[in-house]
């Protein structure tokens, strides 16, 4: 297979190419393809969210000088859920705001087309290794993201992955009610419990929505809260 040629672990990502110019996307929609890679086109973010509710899209090329901000702003929106590998094609010396606003690899302009492809196949071998971690829970720190078993992912903000890391730090342990307050807020905070149980509600809800399955954080009442699902340790 040319995926193999081009070390794209197997099964190769679809990719979604979103440029506004015209002749630009349909070049990288040439030369993917001639390697054996499926991709599709859009020119910008309303064209490119109507085609992805029925395309797959597993790693999303952008461009970042899409019009009105649209570069940042999809990356900023796609990030959280973690469900594509995001790369953008920004102008040298500006990768630093694409990483920023979620992309998780860069390629300088104009784009070299072999230094293209050695991006895709890092990424997405990156993405394949995860994929495959031993059933576990684990907390993606670059995201923030926790990542469930089955490699979905949700954002957390830095108050959620506070918790989450505790929790999952000694997971199969209780964490008192004054060890969860101090975790968050430090030892001589005013802040109570119930902050805490404001925070698990809103992460609870989260995981429903974004990952689909409950969050495996037990109540003990009158104790504290257990996290009682399997964790794999943070490894490449």
């Amino acid at each position: 297979m040319a995926s193999s040629a081009l070390l794209i672990p197997d099964p190769a990502p679809t990719l979604a190419v979103v440029v506004q110019d015209q002749r630009q996307r349909e070049i990288l929609l040439d030369q993917l393809r001639s390697r054996g890679l499926a991709a599709w086109g859009a020119d910008g973010e309303l064209s490119f969210y109507r085609e992805l509710a029925v395309r797959q899209a597993d790693l999303v090329l952008l461009d970042m000088d899409l019009p009105e901000a649209c570069g940042p702003a999809l990356l900023q929106h796609l990030a959280p859920a973690g469900r594509q590998v995001l790369m953008a094609m920004v102008e040298p010396g500006l990768e630093h705001q694409a990483r920023e606003a979620g992309a998780q690899g860069c390629v300088p302009k104009p784009v070299n087309f072999q230094q293209l492809l050695y991006g895709i196949a890092m990424l997405w071998e990156n993405r394949c290794q995860q994929a495959v971690r031993p059933g576990g829970w684990w907390l993606d720190p670059e995201g923030p993201r926790l990542v469930a078993p089955d490699g979905k992912g949700m954002h957390l903000t830095t108050t959620e992955q506070r918790l989450m890391g505790g929790l999952m730090a000694c997971y199969g342990q209780t964490l008192s009610k004054e060890q969860l307050v101090t975790l968050l807020w430090g030892k001589y905070s005013d802040r109570d419990y119930h902050g805490v149980e404001v925070l698990l509600s809103r992460l609870r809800r989260k995981a429903l929505k974004e990952l689909g399955q409950p969050l495996p954080v037990r109540a003990v009442q009158a104790v504290g809260l257990v996290f009682s699902g399997q964790v794999t340790p943070n490894v490449p």
